[in-house]
């Protein structure tokens, strides 16, 4: 049984969770996927979608049609995302399924027939690398990023939306996981002192600089990995931080590292080998933490200690804001210290009172284990 709505109705086919908007509309027939398993949201779309073409037959009004690649391209030439690689990699893994289609074309599910629309066999062709649900969904993001800023920010002739609407795609949850086949995500938390011993004296001099630093001060990766001399502030022999600008965070408002003992004694011991990226590879900026070096460092590792296989870059962020919590570091002055949303403003960054509390809390994470920092020296 299916909703009607003006010679259309919902319907569920046999192969999809996904509701369907089947019928005629205007002597035209219709059966069109609405991307989602709600009835009240594909209610919702079906509305929106015969609005849309009581306006094209009565008054002449034509839908705006762009395709993929169209809206792609002018997502990664006009955003400013620190991550602006990553979606160009979706991007890229995307288009040849879906990249010549209008976007109001692109959507989940299968047609009457039971064959998958161009967006399902992309994620079942991606679902036989087994991959993880998040690594799917996080192109199914992007996906929607565009298509909402095709809707509602970009502009084509006549000052008309690039697109007139976008139902949003949903992205695959914990059942439909299982259903695929995809590997579990990976729990995402503190790596302990033994396996943090273990894991970073396998690492070559500069992954291990990095990871030193980063499980030191909760940067993210890229702000590891884009770190640069002149951010860097000194105002004694004990306060130094990072001024890290906008265009690095994450979240777009720019913030201050604190280091503790470990972490500067780092950046003393990086000082001279690049003129500008503190992190630097032969002569560029170290692109990603995760690489090959890092993954044959934690192969070796996990010989020793089996844990340490299923740890990875982000698990060190995790690991200082949880060493943090456990040195009794309040949750607002975590978040300052993690990068999150915090208490103080530009204006109080600077304030010596407030950076030397900061300096006191982030230098409880080394008070647990001094020894880190005389870890053995491999050649690299």
């Amino acid at each position: 049984m299916g909703r009607k709505t003006a010679g259309i109705k919902l319907v569920k086919w046999k192969k999809s969770p996904y509701w369907y908007a089947e019928g005629t509309l205007f002597g035209k027939r219709v059966r069109e996927s609405t991307g989602t398993a709600s009835k009240e949201e594909a209610t919702l779309i079906l509305n929106n979608f015969v609005n849309r073409e009581k306006r094209k037959h009565f008054f002449g009004e034509e839908d705006a049609v762009a395709d993929f690649n169209t809206v792609a391209a002018k997502h990664l030439n006009e955003s400013t995302k620190v991550s602006i690689k990553e979606d160009a990699r979706y991007i890229e893994q995307m288009a040849p399924y879906v990249g010549s289609l209008p976007m109001n074309k692109i959507y989940r599910g299968y047609d009457e027939h039971n064959n998958p629309t161009p967006l399902e066999q992309f994620i079942l062709d991606r679902a036989k690398e087994k991959i993880t649900a998040r690594t799917i969904n996080y192109a199914l993001i992007v996906l929607n990023i565009i298509g909402n800023k095709a809707v509602k920010r970009w502009r084509g002739t006549g000052g008309k939306p690039l697109i007139s609407f976008w139902a949003g795609v949903h992205l695959i949850d914990q059942e439909e996981s299982k259903s695929l086949g995809l590997k579990p995500k990976r729990a995402v938390g503190p790596i302990s002192w033994e396996e943090q011993t273990i894991l970073f004296n396998e690492l070559p001099k500069l992954n291990r600089d990095m990871c030193l630093f980063k499980v030191n001060t909760g940067c993210r990766e890229q702000e590891v990995c884009q770190l640069q001399w002149q951010w860097l502030v000194r105002t004694d022999d004990r306060m130094w931080f990072f001024e890290l600008p906008d265009d690095v965070v994450k979240n777009r408002i720019g913030r201050v590292v604190v280091l503790n003992n470990i972490a500067r004694s780092v950046i003393q011991k990086r000082h001279g080998e690049h003129p500008k990226y503190v992190f630097a590879y032969k002569g560029h900026p170290v692109k990603s933490m995760g690489g090959t070096a890092f993954q044959n460092a934690r192969k070796r590792a996990a010989i020793k200690l089996k844990s340490i296989r299923n740890a990875g870059i982000h698990n060190l962020k995790h690991t200082y804001g949880a060493r943090l919590r456990a040195a009794g570091v309040p949750e607002e002055d975590r978040n300052f210290l993690t990068g999150h949303k915090g208490k103080m403003s530009m204006t109080t960054y600077y304030s010596a009172p407030e950076l030397a509390k900061m300096l006191e809390y982030s230098n409880r994470v080394c008070k647990q284990n001094d020894n880190l920092i005389l870890l053995k020296r491999r050649a690299s």
